[in-house]
């Protein structure tokens, strides 16, 4: 393993990658250690030597992203979704000419398609996962994460090669090379800021309305100190915390101390910040408390739920002789598009831009079909 933290490093290498066809690449963030996520480690192997750049070094990194764009050169990652937006966002990068060894193992019909789960069918090798939530900023980065990082590429291009394999044996590669194609447009956007972000919690089905109000209040209150610390929310306070304050709404100190989550540090650094907050969504006025959200019946389209359904059981039908996944051959969202625009033919399928062409021409007909019974 090479460790690349200097300009001469980095052009050496760029130089001996760029007469190969093909790379493996990896990121690793801090998105568990800060609230301002960064990359902090990109790893890139070939058959000959596996690479660990440091991209927190005062270093150009220009020359990596001619590479990523190079579309001569194939790029091989794992579940490449997070690592295309980190790349996009922080660096400006975008790669081209990529093969997604999970969505490879997708489209196979394996059960489980995490890396370490490859690892071990294909070259019995077993990760360790006591590294999963480490702090990638820390340097300098002791050898056995070093080791561990480099692991996440070592075998991918080995991996692919069987992967390419096994899904030209199925005849579903082109499969593949769609998805990767429309993974070359993945692009990272900045959505936290936009609506009401509290509500992406889970568990607020219970809570009334003046519950949700002291979580809105809780939820950015967080948030505002973990951007001042630079510290992910869950480290300020978790959200089981959060929901059990505002379900029991406490009202002294000693109430607050009896929640499950919170400390004595939350007591003596935010307590009373917390109480005020608690009061100010008990003395909100009912016209301005935050709304349910509940799904109402009047609202459901009855017809629309029937044609889902029909859908869904020749979907599962379909995916059961497949032996794949039934939300990897047609997730719901494409399956409500569908039943929404009601196409009499095939043809008519070419409207819904979420529908891949492997798709429409694997479950297409009989989705179209399902619908005229």
């Amino acid at each position: 393993m090479i460790w690349i933290d200097r300009q001469p490093d980095l052009d050496r290498m760029i130089h001996s990658l760029r007469r190969l066809p093909e790379v493996a690449i990896d990121t690793e963030a801090d998105s568990l250690h800060s609230y301002f996520d960064k990359v902090c480690l990109v790893q890139i192997s070939v058959p000959a030597e596996d690479y660990v750049l440091d991209p927190l070094a005062k270093i150009d990194l220009a020359p990596l992203g001619e590479l990523l764009a190079d579309s001569g050169i194939t790029k091989i990652l794992h579940g490449a979704d997070y690592d295309l937006r980190i790349l996009q966002r922080d660096f400006g990068f975008r790669i081209s000419n990529l093969i997604d060894t999970m969505v490879c193992a997708q489209l196979a019909g394996y059960d489980a398609v995490g890396l370490a789960a490859l690892l071990k069918k294909h070259f019995n090798v077993d990760v360790d996962k006591s590294h999963q939530r480490a702090d990638w900023a820390m340097r300098p980065l002791p050898p056995r994460m070093l080791e561990y990082a480099a692991l996440d590429t070592h075998h991918l291009i080995e991996l692919a090669g069987i992967m390419k394999r096994e899904l030209e044996k199925l005849g579903r590669w082109e499969w593949a090379l769609e998805e990767f194609a429309r993974m070359e447009e993945i692009r990272f956007r900045e959505t936290d800021s936009e609506g009401e972000p509290w509500r992406k919690m889970k568990g607020l089905s219970k809570l009334d309305r003046r519950n949700l109000a002291a979580v809105s209040f809780l939820h950015a209150w967080r948030d505002g100190v973990a951007r001042e610390l630079d510290r992910p929310p869950f480290k300020v306070m978790g959200n089981e915390a959060i929901l059990e304050i505002a379900a029991t709404l406490p009202r002294s100190l000693d109430a607050l101390k009896k929640i499950r989550g919170v400390s004595s540090f939350h007591i003596s650094k935010w307590g009373r910040r917390i109480l005020g907050m608690i009061e100010e969504a008990i003395a909100m006025p009912e016209d301005a408390l935050p709304a349910k959200n509940e799904a109402k019946a009047w609202l459901r389209d009855r017809n629309l739920e029937r044609r889902i359904d029909r859908l869904k059981k020749v979907r599962d039908d379909v995916a059961r002789d497949l032996k794949i996944d039934p939300a990897v051959l047609a997730p719901r969202h494409l399956l409500t598009a569908v039943a929404s625009l009601g196409p009499d033919s095939p043809e008519g399928l070419d409207g819904i831009q979420a529908m891949r062409d492997w798709q429409r021409h694997t479950i297409g007909r009989r989705l179209v079909d399902a619908l005229k019974t």
